[in-house]
């Protein structure tokens, strides 16, 4: 999965666009793109959906209108049936979808006789616990990857528009293939989904009293176990291959770690945990920071920086001076009443240590990041 640049003046300029499915999902695209002046047309099953979309300004109800673009932000099965209503119906001149599989959708549109070079399977990767209408926000995807999964059929118009789309509503387009796409969510999404509510409902076995203990930790690894268990259910079984090799490889870790805690040695056990601990630690290291952005291995450092205004600036135009790019920034740890806190900065890892040691030589406490 790589990021694509998109040519501006071969992007379609979109005037009116219908969102078939307001969820969650479907109303934020309609959010984001009225916010961008383009007319919205809205339509679903459930008209108390469409009236609060309508109502959060997302756009106003589909009656009709031929479109140039419609976006499928349904439940995974209709997906299919839906790209097909709206294309052979002379709805709209091409259509993309929201689903979170997309090699299921695909077959089922070759056996219901969709016309593919209209459609370019697409993702946006974003999403909140909280369903609905109600729930929908209009930034949802802004810096978010929008996968976008075309296939040999997918005319040029139909890519394009999704593309257009996807830049509207502020997310980064991302070009991968549609099974590339469904092993890759396995992995990073629907896999977290199911350990999340596993691990949520081992809480059931506790006493009450124990109940309160937990802490940010469980809670934080937990958050996805609000998720609808009704969409998640779909998407699950239209993932079910992928899914299934990856639980079974998760289960075969944690089985094995169980078992040197049950009968390994102090040395065995120590060495287990830090191995796992390790892998975590690189697994974590590989996800880009910025959407869309390849994988790579920066250097980072650390620098603890005064609570003062200017510093941050300071360190950033300093290191610039040196010649060196600064890729990503992260987060800024600082307890309201330290005085100091530490930000981190990515450069290229070839240049990581000279910049620690010409920090430490300028008067700033610098460290390189294991």
């Amino acid at each position: 999965m790589v990021a694509s640049g998109w040519e501006p003046a071969r992007l379609p300029q979109l005037r009116r666009v219908g969102v078939v499915g307001t969820g969650l999902i479907g109303t934020s695209i309609g959010l984001a793109l009225s916010a961008r002046g383009i007319e919205v047309l809205l339509r679903d099953a459930d008209d108390a959906q469409v009236a609060i979309a309508e109502k959060m300004g997302a756009g106003r109800r589909w009656a009709g209108e031929r479109v140039e673009h419609a976006v499928i932000a349904t439940p995974l099965p209709t997906i299919a049936r839906e790209v097909r209503a709206l294309t052979q119906g002379g709805l709209a001149d091409t259509v993309s979808d929201a689903g979170s599989v997309k090699v299921r959708p695909l077959v089922e549109g070759v056996q219901l006789g969709c016309d593919l070079s209209t459609w370019c399977p697409a993702h946006p990767i974003a999403g909140r616990e909280r369903h609905g209408a109600v729930s929908a926000r209009a930034d949802l995807f802004a810096e978010r990857v929008w996968a976008v999964c075309p296939v040999p059929h997918t005319g040029s118009a139909a890519l394009h528009a999704t593309v257009a789309v996807a830049l509207a509503c502020g997310a980064t387009p991302v070009r991968t293939t549609p099974r590339h796409h469904d092993e890759a969510m396995a992995a990073l999404s629907h896999v977290p989904q199911i350990v999340a509510s596993a691990l949520a409902g081992s809480v059931v076995g506790l006493a009450p009293q124990d109940v309160p203990l937990a802490g940010q930790g469980f809670r934080d690894t937990t958050r996805l176990a609000e998720s609808d268990a009704g969409l998640w259910a779909g998407i699950i079984e239209g993932n079910r291959v992928p899914i299934a090799r990856r639980v079974r490889e998760l289960g075969a870790r944690l089985g094995a770690l169980a078992d040197v805690l049950d009968a390994g040695a102090a040395d065995d056990v120590t060495a287990a945990v830090t191995r796992l601990m390790r892998e975590g630690h690189d697994g974590r290291a590989r996800l880009p920071r910025k959407a869309g952005a390849s994988p790579r291995e920066w250097g980072w450092i650390g620098v603890v920086l005064d609570d003062r205004p200017g510093q941050l600036a300071a360190i950033v135009g300093l290191i610039g001076d040196w010649q060196v790019n600064i890729e990503d920034v992260g987060p800024f740890e600082h307890s309201l009443d330290a005085p100091a806190g530490i930000v981190e900065l990515a450069v290229d890892p070839a240049a990581a240590d000279e910049v620690v040691e010409r920090l430490a030589a300028t008067g700033w406490t610098a460290y390189r990041r294991s």
